[in-house]
């Protein structure tokens, strides 16, 4: 299976190879022997131009899956320096040609000039320049497929373990127990390799196949696409990693530079960069194994095979004596990867670098490493069902929205000063879900911002100060925010133009006692906000008679209607896809933030056009990264993906299985215990903070998250990614029960 690494060189002459030259291309010239280990490699020079001749074995031949990677990589990226395929006189890309008892294939090449890179240690810049080359090379190649890249290949990484057999070759005893250790170890990893994203990658990223470029750290060519492979991409880094690093005092230095260069291009998975560096030892030892029993075989050719044999042993000896840990935590930090901590440690970090009134959630802090749909992995490896996160719309780790995001960084981020097309995209599909009036877009970074904005817009159109929320609203964390947020401003610190009406479902101030409260200070209503879910005031449906009533009297009045859908927009609420759709009064602004970009920072602040334009006239914004096209790209993906998988009447069916079920697990908590809230915007009053508290951290035990909220707190709040299914609300419904029977009910 594995035996053309035991073939030879094709043995031609030199007069037979300009034959085939001049016959099958008609390349006329001197024809001068190249190097190579196991092809025959000849360039033809006529005077005025060269082309390479390469002869291959038929039998054990790559040739077909190299020339269509090259042409592949020619119309992907036409500037990337690789040789270009000359086809033969009668068009085909290689000729057949019999020489005694063997059969070959001749294919025909452009010569690229310039010399390989030197043996020696690299330096910083010239190793990037390889990880660069080495990232765009695999950007080109992504889509490609040939059969010839799944041939079975000693060099993979994966199949290692086979060389095992050979070790006994290199002629250093005390070296060959390392490197049958090194060999071992692969058969180890293959399962964690498997499980890597793949590609067909070069797989042999050595000096001997780049040409230096004298004015710049890029590579002036890439050559020989012979060890071609589909397979893990994380095996390409790790071969021009090893390559790069031999005869360096540190090989860390070139090894992290590499893939500095690679990140340039291609972004990798933390799973892919845990097993670089035993990727690296790897490769070294496949290098030493296979060079010697090589040598073996053909000793006639050890000048070329074993070139490289003493840097190699060298360099694997400099390599092991590094720390495993600082060449991990060396290879995650390059790649924007904090390294694992234990979690006692990262809280006192954590205590000391960031502020201390930004509270952990649970009464043991959760020490999060990972996430996939709607769960989310510890550093120990629990899984925990997550049903309070709502900013992941459409799940944690969305591959299409991570891939959205990851395209268009590649071709662009900029600002909305310029024309892009997936703003103008997104602000279409925004206003496109929204009634005809609401038909204008501002992008912002988050909700918060969206919030702000929309209110200085009210007040810029209004030319008035007065506000009107909740009683324990929660609208943002900037100053104007915090103002008019009393669940986190004391009441006695509330500004003289904020005043407040009670929600749905609670007793207190009425809208007419607002606007009294306001005359009575000397303001005039610019606004009045609601957040149909009533999120902080303990989470409720309201009846279309309360919105629209007290929204009437503030239109009445001279003030506009804000609708703060950062909570409870974008189907949260069912198949009316927006809070406001409580009620039938159309929003005059509609802010939004959260889930609209999946953890990506986006907000968005939408309202009719005579008010942008009256705004327009008075006042002025601007945000550098609002609405920024990598933002707006994810943020189109998170709509596309709620429309396609009709998110919004999952939402319905969703939290009214849970509406019909929670009631009869939580009745022992209290013959009072009240389900709130529409979609999967839900909250279970238990009349008693102790008791919610109680029920939040003993469902985290049982492997599912939730959370409290309301003016004491007692309210449990399930707010689950839109990806949330029966299944999963099933699994919920499992831990609730055990919760309950836990703290005594």
């Amino acid at each position: 299976m594995f035996d053309s690494l035991e073939a030879p060189v094709p043995d031609l002459t030199l007069d037979q190879i300009g034959a085939l030259a001049e016959q099958h291309y008609g390349l006329m010239g001197t024809p001068t022997r190249l190097g190579g280990e196991r092809d025959l490699n000849v360039l033809v020079n006529d005077g005025h131009s060269s082309a390479v001749l390469k002869v291959t074995d038929a039998a054990h031949d790559e040739i077909p899956a190299a020339i269509a990677a090259l042409r592949h990589v020619a119309a992907t990226d036409p500037r990337f320096p690789v040789p270009r395929v000359i086809p033969s006189a009668s068009g085909e890309p290689w000729v057949t040609v019999a020489a005694g008892d063997r059969a070959y294939r001749v294919s025909a090449f452009s010569f690229l000039s310039g010399e390989c890179l030197p043996p020696g240690p690299l330096d910083r810049t010239r190793a990037h320049g390889i990880g660069a080359s080495l990232g765009r090379l695999q950007h080109a190649l992504r889509g490609f497929m040939h059969p010839g890249a799944l041939r079975p290949l000693l060099w993979d990484a994966r199949r290692a373990s086979y060389l095992v057999a050979w070790v006994g070759s290199i002629p250093d005893p005390a070296l060959q127990p390392v490197v049958e250790g090194l060999l071992d170890r692969s058969a180890a990893l293959r399962p964690r390799l498997d499980q890597l994203p793949t590609q067909v990658i070069h797989h042999d990223f050595n000096r001997a196949n780049l040409l230096a470029n004298a004015q710049s750290e890029a590579i002036a060519g890439v050559l020989d696409f012979g060890d071609l492979l589909h397979g893990p991409r994380i095996q390409d880094v790790a071969v021009a990693i090893a390559y790069a690093a031999l005869d360096h005092p540190d090989p860390l230095e070139p090894a992290t530079a590499v893939l500095s260069g690679f990140l340039d291009t291609v972004a990798l998975e933390p799973e892919e960069i845990d097993l670089l560096r035993e990727l690296v030892s790897i490769r070294f030892a496949q290098s030493l194994t296979i060079a010697h029993h090589r040598v073996r075989l053909h000793p006639h050719n050890t000048d070329y095979i074993a070139s490289d044999t003493t840097a190699v042993t060298g360099t694997l000896d400099r390599w092991l004596r590094l720390e495993a840990d600082t060449i991990d935590a060396a290879f995650r930090s390059v790649a924007g990867f904090v390294a694992p901590a234990e979690t006692a440690k990262l809280v006192q970090r954590r205590s000391t670098s960031l502020w201390s009134g930004l509270r952990l959630a649970h009464d043991s802090p959760l020490h999060l490493v990972a996430s996939s749909g709607v769960w989310l992995e510890d550093r120990s490896g629990e899984k925990y069902l997550d049903a309070y996160n709502n900013v992941v719309q459409v799940g944690h780790s969305n591959a299409r929205v991570i891939n959205a995001a990851t395209v268009q960084a590649r071709r662009l981020n900029t600002n909305t000063r310029y024309l892009t097309e997936p703003v103008v995209a997104l602000a279409e599909a925004i206003t496109a879900r929204l009634p005809g009036s609401l038909s204008v877009c501002f992008f912002v970074n988050s909700g918060s911002e969206a919030t702000d904005l929309a209110w200085r817009i009210a007040r810029t159109v209004t030319g008035r100060a007065g506000a009107i929320t909740t009683t324990h609203a929660y609208h943002g964390w900037t100053e104007a925010m915090y103002a008019i947020s009393p669940e986190e401003r004391p009441v006695d610190d509330q500004p003289s133009w904020h005043t407040t009406i009670a929600p749905p479902h609670a007793d207190g101030p009425s809208i007419s006692d607002a606007l009294e409260g306001l005359a009575a200070t000397g303001h005039e209503p610019a606004a009045i906000w609601f957040d149909a879910t009533f999120s902080s005031d303990g989470i409720a449906k309201p009846p279309a008679s309360y919105l629209d009533h007290a929204i009437a009297e503030v239109r009445s009045a001279g003030g506009l209607y804000i609708a703060d859908e950062v909570q409870g927009g974008l189907g949260r609420v069912g198949p009316g896809f927006w809070g406001f759709t409580a009620g039938t009064a159309v929003p005059d602004i509609v802010t939004l933030g959260k889930p609209l970009g999946n953890g990506y920072p986006i907000g968005a602040v939408i309202t009719s056009a005579e008010i942008a334009a009256t705004f327009a006239e008075r006042g002025y914004f601007f945000s550098t990264f609002g609405g920024n096209p990598v933002s707006a790209a994810a943020a189109l993906m998170v709509l596309r993906i709620t429309d396609e998988l009709e998110l919004s009447h999952r939402a319905q069916a969703v939290g009214q299985f849970l509406r019909n079920e929670l009631p009869g697990l939580l009745v022992s908590l209290g013959d009072d215990v009240e389900i709130r809230g529409s979609g999967t915007f839900l909250g279970a009053d238990l009349r008693g903070s102790a008791i919610a508290e109680a029920l939040v951290e003993a469902m985290r035990v049982r492997g599912v998250l939730v959370s409290r909220t309301g003016p004491f707190g007692s309210v449990v709040k399930i707010r689950p990614p839109l990806v949330f299914d029966l299944h999963h609300a099933e699994r919920l419904l499992e831990a609730t029960a055990g919760a309950v029977r836990t703290i005594g009910g």
